[in-house]
């Protein structure tokens, strides 16, 4: 009886001894795992309570930083401690750290808008509409500078957001308009000094004795939207490399108008479209520099569009009517690889950051205003195709809300 009755009381403080042994769980710290964003809060608010009994937030940093944690067994021979190795990221920082309960980590994809102020400058598509030279003959030698219509620096916007799929991936879009206008005129006083019309067809009269003032009107426009994919490629506590996967549509309009004294008044209008959409691939990178929210970014992509070029010309007298008209239509594939390297600062949960940075991008195999105007002035008119190569380049800054 008196051993069944020790048999007994050995199973109920087994029994007890398991009841109140602590279980340990493991943190989050995988993009794969599939535990949400409200779980983890909750998790890391009854961490806090329980870390309560620790000394102090520092110890707790100590023991992040050596990437271990203790746990205490109790049992009838006295305390067992046990190490346990864990994951370094941006969630298992202190529950004091600055981004206080809500603190993803830095390579999450989380749900944004945002909005871009751009500040580029067209390049390779400038025109030159006229030369002063010393006669009215076709053999007169040029006496000055040639006036020329070319763009600055002109401001646009780009505008976008982003749906978070998972932690790794998310789907992108976003709308970015541009707009440059240039305005030019020279003038001459006499003197045997004429003024040639660089856009005027050879083959009409192009100076006269009253030619002496000639002005030009230059206008560039660019709409663009992109529809991407976007997923985590390499990442780490403080960096993250991503991949881009999308479609372009780009349209770019160049419309040119110069107006000439030749025999009363000649002018001069041009118009060259471009429609295309393509695929386009693209990489990522940002990396946080310190503890204050800095970060340094870079991204790449190279889009190719496929599309058409419309153009057309026409010269007009005010005495004659008109003197010169043709049109062109042509399919191209055009090339467009872009850079952009920057500085930013984000908030310190990254709901909010501000980025400001250096963008170039490059147009191959375009049809510009230049290369059309001098395929419809040579003669015999060949229309020769010509490939040229226009840049768009300047400054951003982007301010971005995520949550």
């Amino acid at each position: 009886m008196r051993s069944k009755t020790k048999f007994w009381a050995g199973v109920v403080a087994f029994a007890f001894m398991i009841e109140n042994a602590p279980v340990v769980h493991a943190q989050y710290g995988n993009a794969e795992s599939p535990v949400p964003r409200v779980k983890r809060r909750a998790a890391r608010q009854q961490t806090a309570v329980a870390d309560d009994s620790e000394p102090t937030a520092r110890s707790r940093r100590e023991s992040h930083e050596t990437k271990q944690s203790r746990y205490l067994l109790t049992g009838a021979d006295g305390p067992v401690e046990l190490l346990r190795e864990e994951v370094t990221s941006y969630d298992e920082l202190p529950f004091e750290s600055a981004c206080d309960l809500e603190c993803p980590t830095f390579w999450e994809h989380r749900n944004n808008v945002w909005g871009e102020f751009l500040y580029l400058r067209p390049r390779g598509a400038d025109v030159a509409y006229a030369t002063p030279v010393d006669g009215t003959l076709s053999t007169s030698v040029p006496v000055g500078p040639q006036a020329v219509a070319a763009f600055g620096y002109n401001a646009g916007f780009r505008i976008g957001g982003a749906w978070a799929l998972d932690r790794s991936s998310s789907f992108t879009a976003n709308y970015t308009w541009y707009q440059a206008s240039a305005s030019d005129s020279v003038s001459l006083a006499g003197g045997g000094s004429f003024l040639r019309g660089d856009t005027v067809h050879p083959s009409t009269v192009n100076v006269a004795a009253d030619s002496f003032d000639a002005q030009a009107d230059y206008d560039f426009k660019m709409q663009m939207i992109d529809a991407n994919y976007k997923s985590l490629f390499w990442n780490g506590d403080d960096f993250a490399v991503n991949y881009v996967l999308g479609l372009r549509y780009a349209q770019i309009q160049q419309e040119f108008d110069a107006t000439y004294s030749i025999l009363g008044t000649t002018s001069v209008d041009t118009n060259v479209n471009f429609n295309g959409v393509g695929p386009r691939f693209g990489v990522e990178g940002e990396r946080l520099i310190g503890e204050r929210g800095l970060m340094v970014y870079s991204k790449g992509a190279v889009n190719f569009l496929f599309g058409s070029n419309s153009a057309d010309y026409i010269q007009t007298n005010v005495f004659s009517g008109v003197q010169a008209q043709t049109a062109l239509r042509e399919t191209r594939v055009v090339t467009v690889p872009e850079f952009e390297l920057g500085v930013g600062w984000q908030s310190a949960n990254g709901s909010f950051r501000i980025t400001g940075g250096y963008y170039l991008a490059a147009w191959f195999n375009m049809m510009t205003t230049p290369e059309y105007l001098s395929t419809v002035r040579e003669v015999p008119n060949s229309f020769e195709r010509q490939a040229k190569t226009m840049t768009l380049d300047g400054l951003n800054l982007r301010a971005e809300w995520r949550f």
